[in-house]
Formats: C-alpha cells, sequence, structure tokens
C-alpha cells in the first residue's frame, strides 16, 4: 500500500506540474497578412491605391535647372522681360505635387497639391561699410497649386481659367496664380462651358473677377473662348486661343485679345496690358523626340491702371515681339528648351531719361528633369 500510494502520489505530482507549466506557455500569434501596395490603373499611370482605402494617389515633381539672359541695361520699365544686369542668369527649382482621386456617387473627388522650391545661384550685397560685400544665398518656397475637385466643381489655388496663350516664350496671355471658385459643364462632344470667381485682392471688396470660358476641342484642334470682368476699374477683357492640326506633325495656333481698360488679367502684369493684341505660332514636330517653333505678337496701345484716381491711364505704346523655340526629349522625363526672343516697340524707344533704351534680345536654356 505504502508503495502504492507512493507511485499514484508521484505521477498525480507530474500531472499537477505539467499543467501549470502548459498554462504559463507563451502563445506566438500568427502575423496578418500583408497587404502590398496595388497600382491604379483607372487615372493613368503613376497611380497607387492608399493601404487601407480606395483612394488613389500619385507622386510627381520636377527639377529644373535655366540659364537665361536679357541685354537689358539700364533700369527703364520696358515691358515683357526681366531686366537686371548684363550676364547669365541661373536658377534652380524643385517642385514636389500629389495627386489623390477616388470615386464618389458625385464623380470622381480630386485633391491635388504642388509646392515649389528655387534658387537663383545667390548674390553678393553691399552691407554697411565700404569695399565689402556680403554673399547672399536664399531659396523661395511658394505653393503653387492647392484646390480639390468633385464632379464639375473646383475650388482652391489653381491658375486663372483666364490662363491660355501660345506655345512660345515671347507671346503674353495675360493671368496667373489665383484663388477661386470653378464650376465647368461638360456638353459632350468636346464641349465644355466654365465659369470662375476669382478672388485677385484679398478682403478689397465682395466682387470678385468673373471669368467665363468656352472650349471646343474636336479632332482637327481646339478653340477657347474666354470673357472677363473686373470690379476695380470697372473694365472687361476677352481673348481667343486657337489651335489646328494643319498636319501631323504641324500645328498652327492663333491668339486675339482686347482689354476695354486696366483689368487684374492684364497682358504684361496686374493691372498692365494693351487695348488689344494679335499673335501667331507655328509648331513643327520633326520627330519624337525633336520640335521646333517661331512666331509673333503685336500690342496696341499700352495701359495701366491707376490706383490714386481709379481711372485706366494710356502711354499709346504699340509693341511686338517675336520668338522661337527648340525643344528636345534627351531620354524619358528629361527635357531641353532653347528659346530665344526680340521684343520692341515704342516703349523700347531712347527717352532722355533713358537715353540706352532700346529693343531686347532675351532668351534661356532650359533642363526640366521630372517623375
Amino acid at each position: 500500500m505504502n508503495i502504492k500510494s507512493l507511485l499514484l502520489g508521484s505521477a498525480a505530482a507530474l500531472l499537477a506540474v505539467s499543467g501549470a507549466r502548459a498554462a504559463d506557455a507563451v502563445v506566438v500569434a500568427e502575423p496578418e497578412p500583408m497587404e502590398y501596395v496595388r497600382i491604379c490603373d483607372v487615372y493613368g499611370a503613376g497611380f497607387y491605391y492608399i493601404p487601407g482605402t480606395e483612394t488613389c494617389l500619385k507622386i510627381g515633381g520636377l527639377v529644373r535647372y535655366e540659364i537665361g539672359f536679357d541685354n537689358v541695361e539700364d533700369n527703364s520699365a520696358t515691358p515683357a522681360v526681366d531686366e537686371g544686369e548684363n550676364g547669365w542668369r541661373k536658377t534652380t527649382k524643385a517642385r514636389v505635387n500629389l495627386d489623390a482621386r477616388s470615386e464618389t456617387e458625385y464623380g470622381t473627388f480630386r485633391r491635388f497639391i504642388e509646392v515649389e522650391w528655387a534658387n537663383d545661384g545667390g548674390t553678393f550685397a553691399a552691407p554697411n561699410g565700404v569695399g565689402f560685400r556680403a554673399y547672399s544665398d536664399d531659396s523661395a518656397m511658394g505653393l503653387r497649386y492647392a484646390f480639390f475637385e468633385l464632379g464639375g466643381l473646383m475650388v482652391g489655388r489653381n491658375d486663372t481659367l483666364w490662363d491660355g496663350a501660345l506655345a512660345g516664350e515671347f507671346d503674353k496671355g495675360g493671368g496667373d496664380f489665383i484663388n477661386q471658385i470653378r464650376y465647368t459643364f461638360d456638353a459632350g462632344n468636346g464641349i465644355a462651358v466654365s465659369l470662375s470667381l476669382e478672388e485677385e485682392d484679398s478682403n478689397y471688396d465682395y466682387m470678385p473677377l468673373v471669368v467665363g470660358k468656352v472650349s471646343v476641342s474636336q479632332g482637327w484642334g481646339s478653340v477657347n473662348l474666354f470673357a472677363a470682368y473686373d470690379d476695380r476699374f470697372e473694365e472687361f477683357a476677352l481673348k481667343g486661343v486657337a489651335n489646328v492640326k494643319a498636319t501631323d506633325a504641324l500645328t498652327i495656333q492663333a491668339i486675339a485679345t482686347y482689354e476695354s481698360g486696366a483689368t487684374w488679367l492684364g497682358l504684361l502684369d496686374h493691372y498692365s496690358g494693351y487695348e488689344w493684341s494679335l499673335g501667331g505660332y507655328l509648331k513643327y514636330a520633326v520627330n519624337d523626340k525633336l520640335s521646333i517653333g517661331a512666331g509673333a505678337q503685336y500690342f496696341s496701345d499700352r495701359h495701366f491702371g491707376n490706383f490714386t484716381t481709379g481711372q485706366t491711364m494710356s502711354s499709346g505704346a504699340d509693341d511686338w515681339a517675336i520668338g522661337a523655340v527648340i525643344d528636345y526629349t534627351i531620354v524619358e522625363n528629361l527635357s531641353a528648351k532653347l528659346a530665344l526672343n526680340y521684343n520692341d516697340g515704342d516703349s523700347y524707344e531712347a527717352t532722355v531719361a533713358n537715353p540706352d533704351n532700346d529693343g531686347v534680345f532675351s532668351g534661356f536654356l532650359r533642363l526640366d528633369a521630372s517623375f
């Protein structure tokens, strides 16, 4: 009995210890399956689904290096060119953009942001003291785009609806980035009608710029007609831009503008422009990599807005510009552009105040590396 009791007691003790150890064992959970990034080809190349959502995202950007020049030798207010000392001007820019899109019961919901950094290579400035110049190398950062679209509605910072010109680098079409609310109605068959309310001056008044556009795009090319009203000087502007595909390689472009007076959409600058202008441009695609273009634009009756009197002031100057452009794709996502322009007319004639004033040559060599 004593031996039997000892064996049974030992077995019970062993089972108890084994049970305690089993209860204390660490259980390793199986890893959850990883959700790999999925390609979203609904909106074109480069879009991916944000993990865990049905929103597609594309990250893009640009690196630009540009060498520009002009032969302006004075500080006079010559239009349509950047002034400065003689020499090459080097500029480096970097742009990053985010494009997010998803589908809703109201149509495609798009959100777009683009930020730019720019550096002009640094300059020497003369601080306090004689014979000493300090070096400054500052980079500027700016918000280019920040808007969302839902169906035909667009809200945020974008190019003005007035945006539209020739494909050259000499021409002027007016307009800039601006905060706005825009609606576009797609009538089908390549026809669209847009209306935009744009705020050119924060807290100026309750009346925004009113800009309208009718666009027709067909197999032969496109025609865009613009109209705008600016209540600051109670003036309006009209513009038409046409692109006609004469052949598979040759495109003919034309522009015509009219400004009743000074508007924010002026051809030269905000509230600075011309009563009317006419221009044309020819662009020829030599092959898939190389294209060349040339054109001219005439500007009549230069004017500007006088904010003191609230009236449009006219200088009566008639000016003109010609230019040529060579575009070349070096490799995929790396392109080069060479532009040469010449501006002349009444605004460039020598005066007593500016005896060296004359026609201006300008141009640049630009390299764009995009992703």
